[in-house]
């Protein structure tokens, strides 16, 4: 049972880590239209049927298509700053490995045909003695 608990905590909080600013965003949205839609019906009541213009539709229809674009507008510029996030994240690790490979003590070593300990080299001297 408590593991049940610890799971679905756990999947909550991944959840919540991934798609925090999607969440967010989409429930300022919603509150945004609702909000909107709130101030109109009051306006609408509080005018009254007899002097209702249409020009309170056109702004009702403009700020929830203004509201929107402004949602649309981030999700595509935080979508953009992701990937050239990532890709500046690649750039780092290509050039953290062109450094590796000029500072790689071990660049000579790989470069050899044979390799020989010290060993090889005491018997090489012994042999030169002889």
């Amino acid at each position: 049972m408590i593991f049940k608990q610890v799971f679905r905590v756990a999947f909550v909080t991944l959840i919540w880590k991934q798609y925090k600013s999607t969440i967010v965003s989409s429930l300022l949205l919603l509150a945004f239209l609702l909000i909107v839609s709130n101030i109109h019906s009051d306006y609408l009541t509080a005018v009254g049927p007899d002097k209702i213009d249409q020009v309170t539709f056109i702004y009702k229809w403009l700020a929830y298509t203004a509201g929107i674009l402004v949602f649309l507008g981030f999700h595509l510029i935080r979508g953009k700053w992701k990937a050239t996030k990532l890709s500046d994240k690649e750039k780092i690790a290509q050039s953290k490995e062109s450094e590796d490979e000029g500072d790689d003590p071990f660049a000579e070593i790989r470069k050899r045909d044979k390799l020989r300990s010290r060993a090889d080299f005491l018997m090489d001297q012994e042999k030169d003695r002889t």
